[in-house]
């Protein structure tokens, strides 16, 4: 249905000159067909005016200058960083839902390993007794006892550890004045509300990789954010270059990562076929070709920044893996 010249915009209120409104930009023609709303699902997903897949194109084969340019001002021709990025984290939930990650982990049943750690922890117990024995015999004969000292003591924080472990698998039990065996909360940090969580995520490992998977999704932009002091901190040296560009440069990159392990996902899962390594591989390449193109630099200064990005983007994934980490135990 087309407004008639004089008509309002439905969507402003400006008064229609054309078949846009010149205000806001809607069409004049309202639809209201079933036809209509697929049009403009698959324009939507599929066209956006060619942002998506023009930036994706320039984001696989000519990073650098996708920055450079967005940052320089065209933010009309390519889609945001921030649009393209939970793009990808969306494509890369999908993919990782239908058909998992790279690997699969099996925990053991907490019982039985809790059974194994406690028959180690006797073989040291017993280990410890043989160097007590040993000791008596070399301060019988007045001799030096100092090695025995040190190997003793690395027995027994060794034992502990397994007790300690062993506990918080459920493998120590306590009777309780009804008679009935209750388990024993370990003392790993003195913090009994922290200590029980500890243990709890010990003993069900499984539900804490599904936690931490959870929030991983959620908390996914945190990456961003933690870029970006160590951006500002790298590249202090480089003159007119601003947080935004950092952030912008981020983005992109943590865009093309998302991208890049939903095809890492299809390529062992679906296709199945291997070289998952050599795919792993595109990310400091990308990484290089980005850094350079982005900031100007040439090939040695870009090949040493990049040396150094990749550094620090361990150092990010790491404390956001803590983080993760920390969510899991604490919910």
């Amino acid at each position: 249905m087309h407004a008639q010249v004089g008509e309002s915009c439905r969507n402003c209120g400006a008064a229609l000159v054309g078949h846009y409104c010149h205000a806001c930009g809607q069409s004049s023609h309202i639809h209201r067909t079933l036809g209509a709303w697929w049009h403009d699902f698959s324009h939507g997903v599929l066209h956006i005016e060619g942002q998506v897949w023009r930036t994706i194109a320039f984001l696989f084969t000519r990073p650098g200058e996708l920055t450079r340019r967005y940052i320089a001002g065209e933010r009309r021709r390519f889609l945001s960083p921030l649009a393209l990025y939970l793009f990808g984290v969306f494509l890369l939930y999908i993919a990782y839902s239908i058909f998992g990650g790279f690997g699969s982990i099996n925990a053991p049943d907490a019982q039985e390993a809790a059974t194994e750690i406690h028959a180690e922890a006797v073989k040291t117990q017993g280990q410890i007794a043989a160097l007590d024995r040993q000791r008596s015999s070399i301060l019988a004969d007045k001799g030096d006892v100092a090695a025995v000292d040190r190997e003793r003591a690395r027995l027994a924080e060794r034992y502990r550890q397994l007790e300690l472990t062993s506990t918080a698998l459920g493998g120590a039990t306590k009777a309780t004045a009804s008679g009935h065996g209750e388990q024993e909360s370990p003392v790993m940090t003195g913090w009994k509300s922290l200590d029980e969580k500890l243990a709890h995520a010990i003993r069900d490992p499984e539900f804490l990789l599904f936690k931490m998977e959870a929030n991983g999704y959620k908390f996914s932009w945190a990456l961003i954010l933690l870029s970006m002091p160590f951006m500002g901190l790298v590249f202090l040296w480089k003159r007119g270059v601003a947080m935004f560009d950092h952030a912008v440069f981020v983005t992109y990159s943590l865009s093309f990562v998302s991208l890049l392990l939903a095809m890492m996902i299809l390529w062992t899962k679906l296709a199945h076929l291997p070289g998952e390594a050599l795919l792993l591989l595109a990310f400091p390449v990308h990484l290089f070709f980005q850094t350079r193109g982005a900031y100007g630099l040439g090939w040695l200064s870009g090949l040493v920044m990049t040396i150094i990005l990749c550094v620090m983007a361990q150092v990010v994934l790491l404390l956001w893996v803590i983080g993760l980490l920390a969510l899991g135990i604490a919910h």
